[in-house]
C-alpha cells in the first residue's frame, strides 16, 4: 500500500510541475508599442500576454513602477493616461507580467510617447493647408517648447 502512494504522489508532482512549465511559457500579445501624442490628450497602451492565467500586470516608467493616479493609472493589464505630460510622462514604458505562481517575469520591449506640441502642431498644420502644402508637414523640433513639432 505503501508503493501506491508513493507512485501516486509521484504522478501528482509530475503533473503539477508539467502544469508549471507549460504555464511559464507565455509571450506578449499585444505588446506595448511607441506612439505619438498631443501634449494634454489621452492615450492607452495595450499590454496583454498569450496566456493570462496566474499572470499579474504592472507598469514600469524609466524603471520605477508607475503609480495609480487620477491622471494615469493602470486599466486591467493596460496604462492609460487621460492627459500627457511631458515632464512626467515622457521615458522609457514597460510593462511587466509575472506568473504569481513561479514568480518567472517577462519585461515588455520599451515604449515611449513622442510627445507633440498641441498649439503649434494645430497652428503649423493649418498654416501648411492655406498655403497648399502636404496633408501632412514633416515633423521639425521646437527650442523653445522642447518637442516635436508636426
Amino acid at each position: 500500500m505503501s508503493v501506491t502512494i508513493a507512485v501516486m504522489v509521484g504522478v501528482v508532482c509530475v503533473a503539477v510541475i508539467g502544469a508549471t512549465r507549460q504555464q511559464d511559457s507565455f509571450y506578449f500579445d499585444p505588446a506595448p508599442v511607441s506612439q505619438d501624442v498631443v501634449e494634454g490628450s489621452g492615450v492607452r497602451l495595450r499590454c496583454d500576454v498569450s496566456n493570462r492565467h496566474q499572470i499579474a500586470f504592472y507598469w514600469t516608467l524609466d524603471g520605477k513602477p508607475v503609480l495609480n493616479t487620477s491622471r494615469r493609472w493602470q486599466d486591467g493589464s493596460d496604462l492609460r493616461i487621460s492627459w500627457v505630460d511631458r515632464d512626467q510622462d515622457s521615458g522609457s514604458l514597460r510593462c511587466i507580467a509575472t506568473n504569481v505562481t513561479t514568480g518567472i517575469a517577462l519585461r515588455s520591449a520599451e515604449a515611449k510617447l513622442n510627445i507633440l506640441c498641441k498649439h503649434h502642431a494645430s497652428s503649423l498644420f493649418f498654416l501648411y493647408r492655406l498655403q497648399g502644402g502636404p496633408k501632412k508637414p514633416d515633423c521639425f523640433y521646437s527650442e523653445v517648447r522642447n518637442c516635436r513639432i508636426c
